[in-house]
């Protein structure tokens, strides 16, 4: 018996809703559903209000306390004793039958037998040997549990999919010019003009430059009855001619007899965004409803002119599948439904995934939920933590290990292909062997993966430079992450080495970072000197180059920087980093940073 099934028994006793009962005590529902499905506790004081209003005795509690902790109890010693004793009466029992067969044929009494024998065989007229007794061993000790807390939630959730061939550029039709009859009137053109946006570099452009200017106009006004006006809006775009010129088009009406564009001053807003599934532009939004609106994503074709990617309602961005770049995911308006649109390599249009937790194959006791900042889909306790983390992975959207980073710590890195080499016939001790996708042995603070640890040496090298790889291969072992753009290159020809301390997974050790530079002798290596986001002005000399640097650690800073000088880095707090800076055709170039060493004591 459990605090869940208790509560759940007497509250469908007194025909209660999980709503009508989180009522009563002033919480939420999810509250109510977690109790219920044991995944948490309610406190003290909920415990007395639960006993008032479901008529609990008060002591059920206790005894429920009471069976975890003998359930919770070490294994009896005297096992052994007892697994002999049970033998033995397996061996007597073998002896009993034996008797009986022996004896059978002296006695007088007609004892009928059983269609089957308890080995399940029909009578045969011969008693069973030795060979026909199985002996069942006892089961050994309860097995150990998961060390990862979250595999207590469903591997795989449930999905419908549908697919749109026409992503990236849907069909809008020929619209009459007529339609807007101020096309080429530009002051009553900006007078209807609700709102616009940009293509490209207006203050610079040249004929042929993919530049594209958009407005969204009201056009086709007019007053009903009761006063309210009423307008079509439509999308226009122009683009600069071979002479430079524009010409105001249509793209394609957007919303038709709608009063909120002329009552409404923010009926209509456009946001850009960028790398959502590939592709950068405008997010046209007009209100069609009460409490609803229309969206529209708007990209650009090869040849410049602007097209429309795809639609929605209110829609969230997020990286759902960790794969770098931003899926669209759309809330249904009345029930906990998502719609999800992802592209896949190779493939054309998109696909959209619906997670619904109305649909009949969903587990009706987790209580799932859409928080971007938490790392997408995750269920969480009511003390708002994740209890389990899921991701969209081949089609499926499946468990991720419960680790304490995600996408979220390596924004602008997560699309790199890191490939991992883990023979160690291969690299030797440059590898532990581990799957890079299981939660590291290393530490019991942290929960990380090898994968996780190369995605933040790489976002803690795009910090510093601004520059980063498209596809690499990585060795990792208990220290730390190497790269090479070969999968043999890691001793003599890797461009970067990250060592990790015990808050990143890894060894009690101190951190270091190395960088191996193309115009320093390198040329195996991806990155270029020249092509560093490193200001010239701000560079002054060695030590104001290593304070540029340390401004722009993440992981790797541990306080506030004094002064740097002659390979030293001094923080305020008395700890000590110590660097290499090379000098350049381009100025003074970090080459490696280790630390810190706490109080300045270097004795490693």
């Amino acid at each position: 018996m459990t605090y869940g099934t208790v509560i759940k028994r007497a509250r469908e006793a007194r025909r209660l809703t999980q709503e009508q009962l989180a009522e009563q005590l002033d919480i939420s529902r999810q509250a109510v559903s977690k109790w219920e499905a044991d995944l948490s506790r309610p406190t003290r004081e909920k415990l007395d209000r639960l006993s008032e209003i479901l008529d609990i005795p008060p002591k059920t509690w206790a005894e429920i306390d009471v069976e975890a902790a003998a359930a919770a109890r070490p294994p009896d010693t005297s096992r052994p004793w007892k697994i002999a004793t049970a033998a033995l009466a397996a061996v007597c029992a073998v002896l009993a039958v034996c008797l009986a067969a022996a004896l059978w044929p002296k006695t007088n009494v007609d004892v009928p037998r059983p269609a089957e024998d308890q080995w399940g065989r029909e009578p045969s007229g011969e008693e069973p040997s030795p060979d026909d007794i199985q002996v069942i061993p006892l089961p050994d000790e309860e097995p150990p549990a998961p060390t990862d807390p979250s595999e207590i939630f469903p591997g795989v959730l449930p999905l419908t999919v549908r697919r749109d061939f026409d992503f990236g550029d849907q069909p809008l039709g020929e619209y009459d010019p007529a339609l807007v009859p101020f096309l080429d009137d530009l002051e009553e053109l900006q007078e209807n003009t609700l709102a616009g946006a940009v293509f490209g570099d207006t203050a610079n452009h040249q004929p042929g430059d993919s530049v594209a200017f958009l407005d969204i106009v009201k056009a086709n006004t007019h007053t009903d009855d009761r006063g309210t006006a009423f307008s079509d809006a439509y999308l226009l775009y122009a683009v600069p001619d071979e002479d430079g010129d524009l010409k105001e088009q249509i793209l394609f009406r957007m919303a038709e007899e709608n009063h909120y564009v002329n009552s409404d001053p923010n009926a209509v807003t456009v946001e850009p965004f960028f790398n959502v599934l590939g592709h950068d532009g405008f997010r046209i939004s007009i209100v069609v409803g009460a409490s609803g609106c229309r969206e529209f994503y708007i990209t650009q074709r090869p040849d410049g002119t602007p097209c429309m990617m795809t639609t929605s309602s209110r829609s969230v961005l997020a990286d759902i599948d960790e794969d770098g770049v931003l899926e669209i995911i759309e809330p249904w308006k009345n029930a906990p439904t998502w719609d999800i649109t992802d592209t896949r390599d190779g493939e054309e249009g998109s696909f959209t995934y619906t997670l619904s937790t109305q649909s009949e194959e969903f587990p009706g006791a987790l209580a799932l939920g859409l928080d971007p900042e938490k790392g997408g889909f995750v269920v969480v306790s009511s003390e708002d933590s994740i209890l389990a983390r899921y991701a969209l992975r081949g089609g499926e959207m499946v468990r991720l290990p419960l680790t304490d980073y995600s996408a979220l710590n390596y924004p602008d890195v997560a699309g790199t292909k890191i490939t991992f080499i883990t023979d160690y016939d291969r690299i030797g001790i440059l590898t532990d062997g581990l799957d890079p996708d299981d939660i590291l042995p290393y530490s019991e603070d942290v929960r990380i993966t090898h994968r996780q640890q190369a995605y933040l040496a790489l976002q803690e090298l795009y910090n510093l430079t601004g520059l980063k790889v498209d596809e690499c291969y990585c060795a990792a072992n208990e220290f730390g992450v190497l790269f090479s753009l070969l999968p043999d290159g890691f001793n003599q020809r890797s461009f970067l080495h990250y060592d990790f301390n015990t808050r990143y997974g890894n060894a009690d050790s101190i951190p270091s970072i190395y960088i191996s530079w193309k115009e320093l002798g390198n040329d195996w290596s991806p990155l270029s000197i020249a092509d560093a986001v490193r200001p010239e002005s701000w560079v002054k000399g060695e030590a104001e180059t290593m304070l540029w640097y340390y401004g722009r650690m993440k992981i790797f800073s541990a306080g506030e920087p004094a002064y740097a000088n002659l390979g030293d880095l001094w923080l305020e707090n008395g700890d000590l980093y110590t660097y290499f800076i090379e000098e350049t055709e381009y100025g003074p170039v970090l080459t490696g940073v280790t630390g810190p060493y706490p109080g300045g004591e270097i004795d490693h």
